[in-house]
């Protein structure tokens, strides 16, 4: 479909106008645009309606922006304005050329894209061709993505009329459902957020392998499908995507919610949608149309008894070829028992994976910049915001539903505007729990009331280690009401459960989310702490278990609830009794000598050609894998397995207290929580390697009495296969344990404490560990610190093998110009074959 372009522009900018046709030529000659401006206006004509239609029917809006631009009425007062009023509706995007040196940072459109790169005006380049070919290459980005929504909701000219939808259905469609706000968006829509989420696939033989695909199989194959999922998991979104896609498909489509039904008659139902959803569409037209669709929500809250819900269906099966319903969860467990329903293919909406969430932070970050922003500053952007999220969300105690997602972007993105603290992760929790209390309607004046209940209920809880029974519930109420003002706890219990805050499953009382119940115990603990035995005792059963991960949990959120220093004595006492008579791995030379052969024989590494979102998708997809790998935390019968457990989990709180209180801990307080994180992790470390090298002939004649089984192989080479596999095993532990330190306690803010921790301590591993928290949090390369590192680790070919694969992995996952590449291809002696030729084809791509 050809877009149409209207050029607004002061006349002193003729010349500017006319290089900007020069450019726009081939997307003129393949049709992709056809550009209108008042110089096409022919004698005779009324030009005032010229533009104003004209400017009417653009799908694209340029602005020549300059001083003349700005100081043009017409221009100004009405072109603009009604170009923002078209934008604003969805029915065609603004584009600003800077073409002079101007100041229009305060003009309503400058929240909107600009080219070329950084804004920066044409005549302020060296190459006037240069800057109009990388304003040209943004421009065919954004107009080829960009559909007009009053030609997305209807499908086909003919039918335009038939199928147009109205404005209910089309604000309903475009409505995120909470009020999003964006500094470069007056108002966040749907589609500009959008990602579709991944379903669990019923499997005829139940395997433990889970069958995970696009939810976009619904729409590739014909059918009938019923999706289950949670509250607030999605359901009624992927339907309005459907919905969208479905016309696009040429397929006449209904909507309804199972909530609004209460007649069996179905054509009743429909009439009623169709008068709501479209402009003109006839039950008759409607049902007549070879190619229909329809969609259910919340099918299990049919307002139908067994028998007259059952009839509803049958007549959906008869009426419609293709049929989507979605229902809670719980309710899936009795599908088996509705007939209608038994030819239906069944899937499970999955909360959003770490490929998923890579998407919708790309997303987010690119609203209103969607064309103009760089590669490297999106990746950059999105792994500072995916590790606050994925902070937040940790192993799912904070649900991965794209509403909790687009809720704590949208916190990042406020905190972001007050220039506040985003790493204080604990008033992220905080805000989540408020705005339940709001949605329950609980009165401000209450909070506090509602909060000591919480509280109190989390800790009884934790002494009970399980979810409270109605006896207990009542026991519990009745011991609180002695201790504090009486409460209505009925009234209390119904409304935290009615809004997820509390949950009834069968006869016991609990938290719905993990996270609540994690910070509610952490807040008790925190206040009780200096006044109560009891509550002494509990913080350290939590401590000598914090490798569980609840008590982890724990500990994290006594921190965001209390500055006073013993809980951070109590978390390093723990980590300094762990591996306390080895001393720290320093990684030198002569530590690492048993591999040193090895590493020369191993193949030398090269920097390959790679795409880099492929390269991120794949990383990202082994990550989902790994999540969804069933964690037992059971305690392992080994003290040295639960040693290791613990060494990992206590980097892990150390780092986690290191991002969120970096701004209000001391210098002396950040140094010593990373200098135990990191030689805790060390020392662990340090016994790996004593126990490789002194176990190394008895483990690799282990793998050698496998490898006998090959009967092609000889003695001798058995003997060598044995141990290049024992000792590639020994190699990977010590560089994924340096890489484990370094995500577990880095921080961005708080790099010059490692900085000073690797000049005090002058060691590899130290120099290694800074490099990576460098790289990682900062997704900095920066030439002067690896050449610093590189000369350090010059004669150390285990570690120096180590720092080339990091530099190697960051050029993979951001882009480098290949200028830089070249430095650090000679600086590491690394080969750097085809990555020239390579660049450069994608700087001529458009």
């Amino acid at each position: 479909m050809t877009k149409k372009v209207f050029i607004s522009y002061s006349h002193k900018d003729e010349s500017h106008r006319e290089d900007l046709e020069d450019h726009l030529s081939m997307l003129k000659r393949k049709d992709v645009i056809s550009v209108w401006h008042d110089r096409k206006i022919k004698a005779g004509d009324d030009w005032k309606n010229k533009i104003d239609d004209n400017l009417e029917e653009a799908d694209v809006i340029f602005f020549l922006v300059s001083p003349s631009f700005l100081a043009s009425d017409y221009c100004f007062d009405i072109e603009v304005k009604r170009a923002m009023e078209k934008q604003a509706k969805g029915e065609a995007i603004i584009i600003s050329i800077l073409v002079r040196p101007c100041d229009w940072s305060d003009c309503e459109f400058s929240k909107f894209q600009a080219v070329p790169k950084d804004a920066r005006p044409i005549t302020k380049w060296e190459d006037k061709d240069s800057a109009w070919l990388d304003a040209v290459k943004k421009i065919k980005s954004v107009v080829t993505q960009f559909t007009p929504k009053d030609k997305i909701l209807s499908l086909s000219d003919k039918d335009k009329n038939k199928f147009e939808l109205s404005d209910y259905m089309s604000d309903w469609i475009e409505d995120t459902e909470i009020a999003l706000s964006h500094r470069k968006v007056s108002k966040v829509k749907l589609s500009e957020v959008y990602v579709i989420p991944d379903v669990e696939c019923e499997q005829e033989n139940k395997t433990d392998i889970l069958k995970i695909e696009s939810a976009q199989k619904a729409l590739i194959s014909e059918g009938r499908f019923i999706i289950s999922g949670e509250e607030q998991q999605g359901k009624t979104t992927l339907l309005k995507y459907y919905f969208i896609e479905l016309l696009k498909l040429s397929r006449a489509v209904v909507y309804l919610d199972a909530n609004s039904i209460n007649k069996s008659n179905i054509q009743e139902s429909v009439k009623k949608a169709l008068n709501e959803q479209y402009v003109s569409m006839s039950y008759e037209e409607f049902i007549n149309t070879p190619k229909k669709a329809i969609l259910i929500d919340n099918i299990d809250e049919i307002n139908l008894r067994n028998k007259y819900r059952n009839t509803f269906l049958e007549s959906v099966n008869e009426l419609f070829d293709y049929v989507v319903l979605t229902c809670h969860d719980s309710f899936s467990y009795v599908l088996g028992e509705i007939p209608p329903l038994d030819d239906f293919e069944r899937f499970e909406l999955l909360s959003l994976g770490n490929m998923k969430r890579e998407e919708i932070i790309q997303k987010w970050i690119s609203l209103g910049a969607v064309e103009c922003i760089e590669d490297e500053e999106l990746y950059r952007q999105c792994d500072d915001l995916k590790l606050r999220l994925n902070t937040v969300i940790k192993k799912n105690i904070v649900p991965a539903k794209p509403i909790y997602i687009l809720m704590l972007l949208q916190m990042f993105e406020a905190n972001t505007q007050l220039n506040l603290d985003l790493t204080s992760y604990g008033h992220c929790y905080q805000q989540l729990i408020y705005q339940s209390f709001e949605n329950a309607k609980i009165n401000k004046t209450d909070f506090d009331k509602y909060l000591n209940v919480l509280s109190e209920l989390a800790w009884s809880i934790f002494e009970e280690k399980t979810e409270l029974n109605e006896h207990q519930l009542d026991v519990f109420f009745e011991k609180y009401c002695k201790k504090y003002l009486e409460v209505d706890w009925e009234e209390v219990i119904s409304k935290l459960t009615s809004h997820r805050i509390l949950t009834k499953k069968g006869v016991k009382t609990g938290f719905k989310y993990p996270y609540i119940y994690y910070f509610f115990v952490g807040k008790k603990i925190a206040e009780s702490y200096r006044n109560s035995e009891e509550v002494k005792g509990a913080i350290k059963e939590v401590i000598q278990d914090i490798h569980r991960e609840d008590h982890a949990n724990i500990l994290v959120f006594i921190t965001h609830h209390t500055k006073d220093p013993w809980i951070l004595k109590e978390i390093r006492s723990v980590l300094s009794s762990l591996f306390e008579d080895q001393e720290v791995a320093t990684l030198e030379r002569q530590e690492l000598s048993f591999m040193d052969d090895f590493v020369k024989n191993i193949p030398e590494l090269v920097i390959e050609q790679r795409e880099i979102q492929k390269e991120r998708d794949q990383k990202n997809k082994r990550l989902d894998e790994i999540e969804r790998q069933t964690e037992d935390e059971t305690e392992p019968s080994l003290d040295i397995l639960t040693n290791i457990n613990k060494t990992y989990k206590g980097m892990e709180i150390t780092g986690q207290i290191i991002r969120n209180r970096h701004a209000s801990l001391t210098r002396d307080e950040l140094y010593d929580l990373a200098d135990s994180g990191v030689s805790v992790g060390l020392r662990f470390l340090k016994y790996f390697i004593q126990i490789s090298d002194s176990a190394m002939n008895e483990i690799v004649k282990i793998i050698a009495n496998h490898l006998n089984e090959n009967p092609q192989l000889s003695d001798k080479e058995i003997e060598k296969y044995a141990e290049h596999a024992y000792l590639h095993l020994s190699y990977g532990v010590i560089n994924s344990v340096i890489r484990k330190i370094s995500a577990s306690i880095g921080s961005k803010e708080a790099l010059e404490i490692y900085n000073i921790l690797e000049t005090e301590k002058s060691t590899p591993s130290f120099s290694l560990i800074k490099q990576a928290i460098e790289l990682q949090f900062n997704k900095s390369l920066k030439i002067e610190n690896v050449s610093k590192t590189a000369k350090s680790l010059r004669d150390n070919p285990v570690s120096n093998r180590i720092l080339k694969e990091m530099i190697i992995q960051h050029i993979y996952m951001f882009p480098v110009e290949y200028k830089e590449k070249q430095q650090l291809a000679n600086l590491l002696k690394i080969s750097l074959k085809g990555q020239r030729l390579m660049d450069m084809r994608k700087r001529g791509k458009g």
